[in-house]
């Protein structure tokens, strides 16, 4: 049985930049499944190039770090211009407690709901940051899953479904570490081969650095570095030459 290989790339929809990177490793690259940001600055873009290229697979990343909320103020989960919190404010909050999750719940839906209105119908959520993986946020996305027919998610911990749910799939792996020093052609190859399970989602963050990303992300020029190894040929050979399936979340058996 071939392992499954699905290249992810998050962000889509965070600025031109970022959705015309994707688009590059899509065509020239293994990446066909990418997350897309309900509160991008880019999301207008990056939705008439998912018309425009259907065989990249959209989901959707739910996003309560960065930029400014889809559904306006909260009390728990923005600051009073509806900018969100930080990572670190978020994950002491959530930690202790202190975040409302029926904000979660509205919040999760003013994205999801942006996004089928503009004619997508998502293959996968996953998040920005992983926070759909801190405590009680966890239990919010998947109520939110399973209430719109999602049956594909991620998991940077994919054991943490078991018993959990029947109905949800991940990968067997999930890998995280083609990111910042760890993106050349020699570490991505590594854990390609050392994964030990049938299926494996790479995170990635392939991009073409704009002014709006430099200015919203602290990492930008490395997604550059990423986008010149998934359009590599050496990296093509290397998928070729290997018992490989290059897979999308919709090839993800359930």
């Amino acid at each position: 049985m071939k392992k499954q290989l699905i290249f992810n790339a998050d962000d889509f929809g965070l600025s031109k930049g970022v959705n015309l990177g994707i688009i590059e490793a899509h065509q020239n690259g293994p990446v066909k499944s990418a997350t897309l940001m309900a509160s991008g600055m880019a999301f207008e873009h990056a939705v008439a190039l998912a018309k425009e290229y259907p065989g990249l697979h959209i989901g959707v990343h739910l996003t309560l770090t960065a930029l400014s909320s889809v559904g306006g103020i909260y009390k728990t989960l923005t600051n009073d211009a509806g900018v969100f919190s930080s990572l670190p404010i978020l994950t002491e909050r959530a930690k202790a407690q202190e975040v409302d999750l029926a904000e979660v719940e509205v919040e999760y839906e003013r994205q999801i709901q942006k996004i089928l209105a503009v004619g997508i119908v998502p293959t996968h959520f996953d998040s920005h940051h992983h926070t759909h993986f801190l405590p009680g946020i966890f239990d919010v996305f998947m109520k939110t899953a399973e209430k719109y027919g999602i049956t594909r998610v991620r998991m940077p911990h994919p054991n943490f479904l078991e018993d959990k749910t029947k109905t949800i799939r991940t990968t067997d792996h999930f890998a995280d570490g083609f990111y910042g020093e760890g993106v050349t052609i020699k570490n991505l190859k590594q854990i390609i081969t050392h994964s030990p399970k049938t299926s494996l989602e790479i995170m990635l963050h392939p991009a073409y650095v704009d002014t709006t990303l430099y200015k919203a992300s602290s990492y930008h020029l490395p997604r550059m570095l990423e986008l010149d190894v998934l359009t590599s040929e050496e990296l093509r050979l290397f998928l070729v030459s290997g018992d490989y399936q290059i897979a999308s979340f919709l090839d993800l058996a359930i």
